[in-house]
């Protein structure tokens, strides 16, 4: 029995020796994370402008600014002072006056408290702050101001879904950490764990095509979705070589969320801008693609893979819609680069927070963003016309353009797209109380044909169908087309056909000046100047089925593109033909003449695709069980996926 006693007490020492050395390993662990913060340079600047009690004279702490918070740039500066001092120390060249800075900063800000009107500052960003420059100082850091700061992390408390979730059980298990708390460290880690999984319909997070969503079914790849990525990989790292480690499954769920979401909208050294979220500021689009690619390589370390992240790996080829965010790419190697934001009754276009982009409700209404490595669209923003989003229908006139009104969102449900992972096409219904159209988007590798229809306004303003407006190093005069029918306009990289329609088109480039302020409250207003080139169609006032049709082609490849329209039984129903594909959106059933004039007839509105040999179909609405399809007299019969699924592609064998 006493034998057993002592067992016993040697387990629970061995126990509780190992959840110590499993705190110092996480404090470690997160220091070497944290000690990336900032550069020695930003270190120093701090250093030398710091103010006697701690604080920085260009720092407004009085700022009650929702998103842009001003006194974060304190706390900010104390992590970048501690992560020099980590880094000098690790080297064996510590420096005590960056230590006495931080430790300063923090003493300053634990007197000061300063608060924000913004829930977020308070309950993440400040307490995430905190940790990382706590955790930086270790014993460098004075038990009396950690005491001092705990009432502040302790605003913090689990809770909340998706992104907001993780960073809340984050700030949990590194307080737990701090304050050798392994209960701490259990709840954090679990809430970490529990979040990063696919979501179920109708929930944040992960969606199970591999896209994300915060604030509702809205895309969220380069705002929520990318500090999804980012703090994920860090607990990984964190938390690696503990009992409190990552199962590996859920590392596996991280790494397919990179290859199949983030990864396909990168492209030339950015991120797309449609993928962006509402915080598009200027340098934002090249920043967040550094995120990506930063992280995508430490995840690669913590994961044991040998393969270093380079440009490279975003220069590959194929199509992929996303029919959980009505979000469509194609990609043509490192060439060119196209993608369609659309959104339906199913799905949030846009959003406006903090004062965050106020000009862009018109952005998930068909947005198209096309991309050839010239930097048509970066930093864009403040100079853009927000009412001429390319891709988009809209009415010219001077309703507001922040995301805050529900009744000016699309209200059709008919919206889907159609890959089968090389090539494809994506179309829309859609009504969102001021104009109305039925819109498709085909592509053929480098190259797209846009079709509309069904065009009408009972708004006294212009409509107008924006086609192209970027960035441009080429002087061209503004000229209008009377009968722009056959017209073709060159630009950049970019060659721009009319194939039909009843509108004037406008088309060529002019200085402009703008500035983010515009796009972000809390930004400057100091101008920014550049070229844009403009190309758009005029349908007039009160359209009633006004249309159109044009082609847009990589001018290096445009040989290759050879898609044409096709004669359909209806307007309604839009289809081309490329070299080895038809593809057509039968936004109403009806009949397509193929090439070779046989005829393709579906019995109910759906996406259809003939491409080697198969029969591919989408049902956009995602009410349908089944899809009727006549191909040169042989009937087919495709069933639609259903629940979690639909909408997604389907095939069948075409007969010969």
């Amino acid at each position: 029995m006493r034998l057993f006693g002592v067992m016993l007490i040697m387990v629970l020492l061995t126990n509780l020796f190992a959840a110590d050395a499993d705190l110092r390993k996480i404090r470690e662990q997160a220091a070497a994370w944290f000690s990336g913060s900032g550069t020695a340079s930003e270190a120093r600047r701090a250093l030398e402008t710091q103010q006697p009690d701690g604080s920085w004279r260009d720092v407004n702490y009085a700022d009650r600014n929702r998103g842009h918070w001003a006194p974060r740039r304190h706390l900010s500066r104390a992590v970048v002072l501690a992560a020099e001092y980590r880094r000098g120390r690790e080297k064996g060249a510590a420096d005590a006056k960056l230590r006495d800075a931080a430790v300063k900063a923090l003493g300053f800000w634990a007197a000061r408290d300063c608060t924000s009107p913004n829930w977020w500052h308070q309950s993440i960003g400040t307490p995430m702050e905190l940790c990382s420059a706590i955790l930086l100082l270790g014993d460098g850091l004075p038990s009396e101001v950690l005491a001092e700061l705990r009432p502040i992390l302790d605003r913090s408390e689990p809770g909340m879904t998706a992104q907001n979730r993780v960073w809340l059980a984050g700030i949990q298990l590194l307080k737990g950490a701090i304050f050798e708390q392994p209960e701490w460290v259990r709840e954090g880690a679990d809430a970490v764990s529990a979040e990063l999984h696919v979501a179920a319909p109708g929930m944040e997070g992960i969606q199970p095509d591999w896209s994300f969503h915060q604030h509702g079914p809205q895309l969220q790849f380069g705002n929520y979705g990318l500090a999804y990525f980012s703090e994920m990989t860090k607990w990984l790292a964190i938390l690696h070589g503990t009992r409190f480690a990552l199962p590996e499954e859920k590392a596996e769920i991280l790494t397919s969320y990179y290859r199949h979401g983030l990864r396909w909208v990168l492209f030339d050294r950015q991120m797309d801008f449609s993928a962006c979220g509402r915080q598009i500021n200027g340098g934002q689009v090249r920043a967040k693609y550094r995120s990506v690619t930063g992280t995508a390589a430490r995840l690669n370390r913590v994961l044991g893979v040998r393969h270093r992240v380079t440009e490279n790996d975003f220069r590959f080829s194929g199509s992929r819609y996303f029919p959980d965010s009505d979000f469509y790419v194609q990609r043509n190697g490192g060439d060119c680069y196209w993608s369609v934001k659309m959104s339906s009754s199913r799905t949030v276009p846009s959003e406006t927070v903090n004062s965050e982009n106020l000009l862009g409700r018109l952005t998930g209404h068909g947005a198209t963003m096309f991309m050839s490595g010239r930097g048509e669209l970066v930093d864009i923003g403040a100079l853009w016309e927000w009412r001429q989003i390319p891709g988009v229908t809209s009415v010219q006139d001077d309703s507001p353009l922040v995301c805050k009104n529900p009744g000016l969102r699309n209200k059709c449900g008919w919206v889907g797209g159609l890959s089968d992972d090389e090539i494809g096409f994506c179309a829309m219904d859609f009504d969102n109380g001021e104009v109305a159209a039925k819109k498709s988007f085909f592509f053929f590798g480098p190259g797209m044909i846009a079709v509309g229809s069904d065009i009408r306004s009972g708004i006294d303003a212009p409509v107008v169908t924006t086609i192209a407006q970027m960035r441009t190093d080429e002087e061209v005069a503004v000229h209008r087309f009377g009968d722009p029918e056959g017209t073709e306009v060159a630009n950049g990289a970019f060659l721009y056909r009319i194939l039909k329609t009843d509108g004037k088109l406008s088309a060529g480039s002019e200085e402009r000046t703008g500035n983010w302020k515009r796009v972000t409250e809390a930004l400057s207003d100091v101008p920014v100047r550049g070229r844009i080139f403009t190309c758009a169609i005029d349908h007039g006032r009160k359209p009633e089925n006004a249309f159109y049709a044009y082609q847009v082609v990589y001018l290096p490849q445009a040989a290759e593109c050879s898609a044409k329209l096709l004669e359909t039984g209806s307007e309604s129903i839009h289809a081309v033909a490329g070299k080895d594909a038809v593809m057509a959106a039968f936004h109403e059933a009806g009949t397509v003449t193929l090439p070779d004039g046989t005829v393709l007839e579906a019995k109910q509105p759906a996406l259809v695709m003939l491409r080697n040999g198969r029969i591919y179909a989408a049902d956009p609405g995602r009410k349908r069980k089944i899809l009727d399809v006549v191909l040169a007299g042989r009937k087919y019969r495709l069933p639609f996926p259903q629940g979690a699924e639909a909408g997604r592609t389907v095939s069948v064998p075409a007969e010969r």
